[in-house]
This record gives structure tokens, C-alpha cells and sequence, in this order.
């Protein structure tokens, strides 16, 4: 099939668009798309959800999901570090006599415990090896979040894809920390999740600043002083100027026709807004031996969870994106543990993993959960924590670009005979070199699978833009039992 932007390149590109329908052309499908993605998506009962969650600061696969017990790793105030009695118990664990669980062949940090207890999730679990070149925030984000570098015209984030593939109101979300949450500077790097490649302005995802400081999104929303008779009025003068557009038309009307439509339906998200759910939570004793910054810590983690329950089940939400930055703010903010990796890393993934756990269920959820039958849930993150410990004090590690995981939890995802966590891809622990590596751009194509789109469609990822060596079917490990 010719996609519309081949069409318009070259000497015909007048004479093609004359031709172009007056609606946007929202992708080479879905009406007479004939590719499948493996497996089929009847075998998974059609496509999934995506909630997309992002580990700020770089999550240490050390002293998580994947602990090696060698001299090298479990040294000084690392992960031993988490047989702190006071450590475990501020955080509500009872896991007070373990440090490690072992879990399909990987051996998993205490900070993991709340997962311990969910059966139904660790058999939906896959722990992916990940590897990119990059060990800076602002570079090594948007490539996490698009699967292309910084500066590519055609990077797009998940939610555009799969707003594209949905094109109805209200399908694709993010939801957003206040910028102060963030190291200087880092918050613009997240302003990757909103961009649209090749998809159009229109497919932009919904950004939701969480923050109790945004009561003007409740005006907006609620749309004050505006009649029906107003909106009727704007769309017929937008009918008009289309029939004169003769069929012509650029991805600047296309957002402004999108913004349109969408606006009636503005006030449905007044109680998002005005509701509990978008004020960050009751103040917490944040679970680290470290000295917590002067401030409130907010439980901005429990807040997004419910508030990604609420679109899931009451906006025909297809994705939902949010950065979890952790309880307040301590030596290192969220996962960025240079001088202290072991509170960092376990106080923020064990309260994450414990809110994870409250509103997930694998039956049909209700108004406050989210089934993960029906939504592939992602832990990413923008790289992984030096295998050596950094610093004379030895108690933290740096960025970390070549080793790092994130872990894919329900969705397509079949459970293990098992019924424990599955690994896809390979690390020598030792030298931190990965083996049989994923990179960002494989991650992307399947949670784009997952969503029931081809991602090697156009304005998606062309083979050749994935590493060599990888076999087509690369998404097969991911979804078989």
C-alpha cells in the first residue's frame, strides 16, 4: 500500500494531494491492513493496553530484578544494604530475613518482595536485557521513550503510534510530575513522550501535570461560558474552510481539526482534574537510611496509578505513560543513586512494585484497577548502573548504558510453565556485558506488537533500523509460555 507521505514526494506530490481525501489518513491501516503481528492477535484476544511506566534516573539491575551475589556486586552499602532491619521495616516489608529470592534462574532483591506474593503477575513477568551507548539523561531518555536518538525527525513515542491507530478522543495519556521532581533540565528530555515523528500532529498524546498545583486544568477543562451553540457555530465556519481546502491539507489543520473534535468532550475530564486522584498524596516516611531533603515527600507513585486506572476504565484509554520519581526527594532523585544506590533504588521500587500490586488484578477489574489481561504494563527506564561500585565511599554507581533491564508484565504475555518470571536476553554480570541484547528500538516494536500494530509498518521501524543479528521473529520470546 502507498502511504499518503510517498505520495506526496517527488514532481506529483500537486497532483496527488488534489486527490486526498478531506480526513486526515491516519495511518497505512487499520481499514485494509493485511499484516498480523506474531503471534496473532486473535491468539492474545485482540490488542492490549499499555501502560508505560518510567523509572527515572536508571534503575541498578543490581539490586533488583536480577542480583548477582559476586564480590564485585554485593559489597560495602549496596545491596547488603537491604538486611537493614529499619530499611525494610519503614517500608512495610516482612521480608525481613531474606535479602534475595531466586525467581526463573535471576535472583531478585528484597525491594521486588511486594511482587513475591503475586503469582499472577511473576508468570506474566519478563525481565529484558537492554543496551544503548548512551550514559547522559537528556539523550538517553527520549531514545528509551521513542526508540530513536535524540534529533531523529521521526522518533515518535508510543502513545502517538497507537493515538494514530485509535484516532477516537481521549486514547492515549501522560501524565506528568511536577518539574521540580526532576535533576535541571531533565523534565524537557520527557517532552519526547509527546512527539509525533511521522504520525502527525494530531496523534499527540494528552499530557496531565500531576501536581496539586494545576487548578487551572479544572477551568480549562470544565470549558466556562462556552454553549453548544458556540461549538456548533466553530464547526460549521472549520466545514467550510475544509470544502475550500479542495483535498489539500497540512499536519497544522489536521492537530487544529483533532483539538476540535475533542474539545466537546473537555468537561469529562473535569473530575480528573478536581478528583483526589490528581493531588499528590498524604506525606510517607520514605523507606531509606538516607536523610530525606527538606519537603513534603509526596506519594506522587499512588497518585498516578489510580489516575491511570481511571482512564483505563473510563476513557476508552488505550495508553497511559507516567514517570514515577519516588517518595520526596532524597541523595539522588529517584533511581540516580551515585552516593547512595541502595536506599535510592529500594525505597522508590519497593513502594512503586507495592502500589503496582494494589491496583492490578487479573480478573475484571474494578472502577480503581487495572487488569493486566487486557494491559501490557512496562517498567522502563533510560539505562541501567555501573557493575562496579562508584566512588571511594563505594556505597553508589553511575549510568550505565550497556547492561540494563526493564521488565514487561501481562497483556500477551503467557504465563510460564513455571509459573515464575521468564528472561529474555543474556548478561555476563562480571565484565557487564550484554548478550543477546535488546536495544530500545526492539522494545518499542513490541509493545507496538502487543498494541496490535506492525511495527515495521510505515512511520514505525523499517528492519534496518534494528541492530544487526536479531532474528525477524524477535518478538516470539516475549510472548511464548
Amino acid at each position: 500500500m502507498i502511504s499518503r507521505r510517498k505520495l506526496l514526494t517527488g514532481a506529483g506530490a500537486l497532483a496527488a494531494a488534489a486527490a486526498l481525501p478531506g480526513r486526515p489518513v491516519w495511518a497505512d491501516g487499520p481499514v485494509g491492513e493485511s499484516w498480523a503481528p506474531y503471534p496473532s492477535v486473535a491468539t492474545w484476544g485482540g490488542p492490549k493496553k499499555i501502560l508505560e511506566i518510567f523509572l527515572y534516573g536508571g534503575l541498578s539491575a543490581w539490586e533488583s530484578f536480577h542480583v548477582d551475589l559476586r564480590d564485585t556486586l554485593f559489597k560495602a552499602n549496596l545491596l547488603s544494604a537491604f538486611n537493614s532491619t529499619a530499611l525494610l521495616t519503614h517500608c512495610g516489608s516482612t521480608q525481613t530475613g531474606a535479602t534475595v529470592q531466586t525467581l526463573g534462574g535471576m535472583k531478585w532483591s528484597v525491594a521486588t518482595s511486594p511482587l513475591w506474593s503475586r503469582p499472577d503477575l511473576l508468570a506474566r513477568t519478563r525481565v529484558v536485557t537492554m543496551t544503548h551507548e548512551f550514559s547522559a539523561h537528556p539523550v538517553a531518555i527520549p531514545l528509551a521513550l521513542t526508540g530513536r536518538p535524540l534529533g531523529d525527525a521521526r522518533a515518535a513515542s508510543l502513545g502517538a503510534a497507537i493515538k494514530r491507530r485509535h484516532p477516537e478522543q481521549h486514547t492515549s495519556y501522560v501524565l506528568m510530575p511536577d518539574s521540580g521532581r526532576f535533576f535541571g533540565g531533565d523534565d524537557k528530555a520527557f517532552s519526547a513522550w509527546l512527539s509525533v515523528g511521522a504520525h502527525g500532529s494530531a496523534a499527540r498524546p494528552v499530557l496531565v501535570p500531576m501536581s496539586s498545583g494545576v487548578s487551572e486544568m479544572a477551568d480549562w477543562a470544565s470549558r466556562t461560558g462556552v454553549n453548544a451553540g458556540a461549538d456548533a457555530l466553530t464547526s460549521y465556519y472549520a466545514d467550510l474552510y475544509e470544502t475550500n481546502l479542495d483535498g489539500s491539507r497540512s499536519r497544522g489543520y489536521d492537530a487544529y481539526r483533532a483539538a476540535l473534535d475533542s474539545l466537546p468532550g473537555s468537561p469529562n475530564l473535569t473530575s480528573v482534574f478536581n478528583s483526589s486522584l490528581r493531588g499528590e498524596g498524604a506525606s510517607l516516611a520514605h523507606c531509606s537510611t538516607s536523610v530525606v531533603a527538606p519537603g513534603t515527600p509526596f506519594n506522587t507513585t499512588a497518585a498516578c496509578l489510580d489516575m491511570a486506572a481511571w482512564l483505563f476504565n473510563t476513557k476508552n484509554t488505550r495508553y497511559v505513560g507516567m514517570v514515577d520519581v519516588g517518595i520526596g526527594k532524597d541523595t539522588g532523585a529517584a533511581y540516580d543513586g551515585h552516593g547512595h544506590t541502595a536506599g535510592v533504588t529500594f525505597g522508590n521500587l519497593f513502594l512503586l512494585l507495592k502500589e503496582l500490586s494494589r491496583v492490578t488484578s487479573t480478573a475484571t477489574p474494578a472502577a480503581n484497577r487495572i487488569s493486566v489481561d487486557d494491559t501490557l504494563i512496562i517498567l522502563n527506564t533510560e539505562f541501567g548502573r555501573t557493575p562496579d561500585p562508584q566512588g571511594s565511599g563505594g556505597t553508589g554507581r553511575d549510568h550505565y548504558g550497556r547492561g540494563y533491564v526493564v521488565v514487561l508484565i501481562g497483556g500477551p504475555i503467557q504465563p510460564t510453565a513455571s509459573g515464575e518470571p521468564k528472561l529474555i536476553g543474556t548478561i555476563d554480570w562480571t565484565a557487564g556485558s550484554p548478550a543477546g541484547r535488546y536495544t530500545p528500538a526492539n522494545l518499542a516494536c513490541v509493545a507496538l506488537t502487543a498494541a496490535g500494530i506492525d511495527p515495521h509498518g510505515t512511520d514505525n521501524f523499517a528492519f534496518q533500523e534494528l541492530p544487526p543479528g536479531m532474528p525477524s521473529s524477535y518478538e516470539q520470546p516475549f510472548f511464548q509460555a
